[in-house]
């Protein structure tokens, strides 16, 4: 039984390199572009500038980007939230990987402000990287996904606790685990009434191989650099991962729907 017969208004809490862009690629067009609202704000630079002001954006139904609990209460009339959880040691290799292999700029975008974790990803060997304590650098790296869901991934202020961000958490209807792909597809089959066989790969992250950084040949001291900057996430991801497993096994009994369910991970 699906729990929406209708279109709702969604806001998507876009966690960054965690199949957010396939999952938007699905979510968009089912929205008319009248009713999508503009790109708000999409790094630290564009955080600072708007400083808060958020109402000239508020009346949209669909809300997709690297937004904050922030924004979404500032522009929230009744929207569904939903977001895409992926474990936080893959997902810190991930973008490292895509700056330092994917993200393609001029020497002067390099030079920015904006662009400084880029440069520093392009520059820096990994564990330099995570282990950096400059800001720019761990808005990305540090808690952004718990961030993200209680006031801003842009900035590292802290607000609220563990147990109310779980409860957020809670009133989602459906979200995303990369970890689990079919079971992703099946729940939200069932919960939002989604007929795509599979979620379509975007914004993969590739480069040469030799040059790639693998989690599972991390060594124990940088994994345990990466844990200590997300102690909040990991707990975060925990939790959701345990409630999404309760919440989808009894759709995982139809076994129909799981066999078509072929969403590929649609992450690197």
């Amino acid at each position: 039984m699906h729990l929406l017969n209708h279109q709702p208004k969604i806001f998507f809490f876009h966690n960054p390199k965690a199949a957010g862009s396939a999952i938007r690629s699905i979510l968009e067009p089912r929205f008319a572009e009248s009713v999508r609202s503009p790109s708000i704000v999409n790094d630290l630079c564009g955080h600072e500038a708007l400083a808060g002001r958020y109402r000239p954006f508020q009346g949209y139904d669909y809300y997709g980007g690297h937004y904050g609990r922030d924004i979404f209460e500032s522009v929230e009339a009744g929207h569904l939230a939903t977001t895409n959880f992926r474990n936080p040691v893959s997902r810190v290799v991930s973008l490292y990987n895509y700056f330092r292999h994917m993200v393609t700029l001029t020497e002067a975008e390099l030079r920015s402000e904006r662009f400084f974790a880029v440069k520093a990803a392009k520059t820096l060997e990994f564990g330099r990287f995570i282990a950096s304590s400059d800001p720019r650098i761990e808005v990305y790296i540090r808690n952004q996904h718990y961030r993200q869901l209680t006031a801003s991934c842009w900035s590292l202020a802290m607000t609220d606790s563990l147990a109310e961000t779980c409860r957020f958490v809670d009133t989602m209807p459906w979200y995303y685990v990369c970890e689990h792909p079919d079971l992703s597809a099946l729940w939200a089959r069932h919960a939002l009434g989604w007929t795509a066989a599979r979620l379509p790969r975007a914004n993969i992250t590739t480069g040469p191989q030799a040059e790639m950084i693998r989690v599972e040949e991390l060594d124990r001291m940088t994994c345990r650099v990466i844990c200590e900057k997300n102690r909040l996430d990991l707990a975060l991801y925990q939790y959701a991962v345990g409630r999404f497993l309760q919440r989808v096994t009894v759709l995982s009994s139809e076994a129909d729907d799981l066999e078509t369910c072929d969403f590929e991970a649609a992450v690197a």
